[in-house]
C-alpha cells in the first residue's frame, strides 16, 4: 500500500441547475440550487480516501463560514491535518448545470495563499511519501515547487493539469502521468490532434473525453477505453473522480489499463450522485 499525498484546492460549490443556459443579457429562472464541498484537489482526495487507507492533504480555507464547514466536513474523513487556515476567503466555485453541459466559475480565495514554505512543512511532516497528486487550482509556482520536490525524492507524481496552462517541456518530464480532459488538452499542446499528442508522449499523457471514454497509449498503438452506459445525475466532479480511481490503480500496482478501467468506474459513481463528493459512501462501500 503506497502513502499518497494531494496538494490542491479546498472550495465550496454553489451548484444551481437551469433548464437552458441563459443568453447575453437575458435572466432564466433557475429550478434549485445546492452548497456542496468541492475544489479538485478536496474531490480528488476526498474520493481517494474512500479506496485508499494513507492519504495526506495540504489544503487551505479562509476563516470564514465556508473554511470551517469545509474543515469540519474535512476532520470526519480523518483528512484535516494538513489543511491551513489563511487571512481570506474560502475558494468558491460557482457551477451552472444546463441540460447540455456544466459552466463553472471558480474564485480561488485560500487556495493561492499556499506557498512554497507550506510544501515544505508538509514533507517534513509527512515522511515516506511514495505517489504525490496535483492539480492547478492553486498558485503555479507552489505547485511546480512540489513537483520538484517529489523529482528529487523519486516520488511518483500525477498531474491533472487543470484549469489549463500551457506546460514546458521540462514540466511534463516531471511526472509520471499527465491527465487533461479533451479540451484542456487542446491548448496545452497547441494542437486539436489528440491522437497525435497521446501517441507522441507514449503512455505519460492520458485524456478523458467525457462520455466518449479515456484515451491513451498501450502495446504501441493510440486506443480508447470506453465510458459505462448510466443515467447520469450530474457530471460535476467526473474528472476528479477518474483521477481518484486511476491514482488509487496506479497506487495498487495495476497496468495503465486496469487503472483507467477503475477511474472509469468511480467517475461512473459520482455521476449517479449529486455533486463531486456525495459519492464518498458509495464509493467507499463498493471497495469494501
Amino acid at each position: 500500500m503506497m502513502k499518497i499525498a494531494v496538494v490542491g484546492s479546498i472550495n465550496t460549490d454553489l451548484l444551481y441547475r437551469v433548464h437552458k443556459a441563459p443568453l447575453k443579457g437575458e435572466t432564466v429562472f433557475g429550478e434549485d440550487y445546492q452548497i456542496l464541498n468541492g475544489g479538485k484537489g478536496s474531490n480528488q482526495c476526498v474520493l481517494l480516501s474512500a479506496l485508499e487507507k494513507d492519504v495526506k492533504f495540504l489544503g487551505a480555507v479562509g476563516r470564514d463560514v465556508f473554511g470551517m464547514k469545509s474543515l469540519e466536513y474535512l476532520a470526519t474523513l480523518g483528512l484535516d491535518q494538513d489543511v491551513l487556515v489563511k487571512e481570506t476567503n474560502t475558494g468558491l466555485a460557482v457551477i451552472q448545470l444546463s441540460e447540455k453541459d456544466n459552466a463553472i466559475t471558480v474564485m480561488k480565495g485560500a487556495n493561492e495563499e499556499i506557498t512554497i514554505d507550506d510544501v515544505n512543512l508538509f514533507f517534513n511532516n509527512n515522511p515516506g511519501i511514495e505517489l504525490l497528486l496535483c492539480q492547478l487550482e492553486v498558485r503555479l509556482e507552489t505547485i511546480l515547487y512540489a513537483l520538484e520536490k517529489a523529482k528529487e525524492k523519486g516520488i511518483q507524481i500525477i498531474l491533472n493539469p487543470a484549469p489549463a496552462h500551457k506546460l514546458d517541456g521540462n514540466i511534463i518530464e516531471k511526472v509520471d502521468y499527465l491527465i487533461p480532459n479533451e479540451i484542456e488538452a487542446q491548448p496545452m499542446f497547441e494542437t486539436d490532434n489528440l491522437e497525435d499528442i497521446v501517441e507522441h508522449y507514449k503512455g505519460k499523457v492520458i485524456i478523458t473525453l467525457g462520455d466518449k471514454g479515456v484515451m491513451y497509449f498501450d502495446e504501441g498503438i493510440v486506443k480508447i477505453e470506453p465510458a459505462q452506459k448510466i443515467e447520469v445525475v450530474d457530471t460535476t466532479g467526473a474528472g476528479d473522480s477518474f483521477i481518484a480511481g486511476f491514482t488509487s490503480g496506479i497506487a495498487n500496482n495495476l497496468r495503465v489499463k486496469e487503472a483507467i478501467q477503475k477511474g472509469i468506474k468511480i467517475a461512473s459513481i459520482t455521476c449517479q450522485h449529486m455533486g463531486a463528493q456525495s459519492a464518498y459512501k458509495k464509493i467507499k462501500d463498493t471497495k469494501e
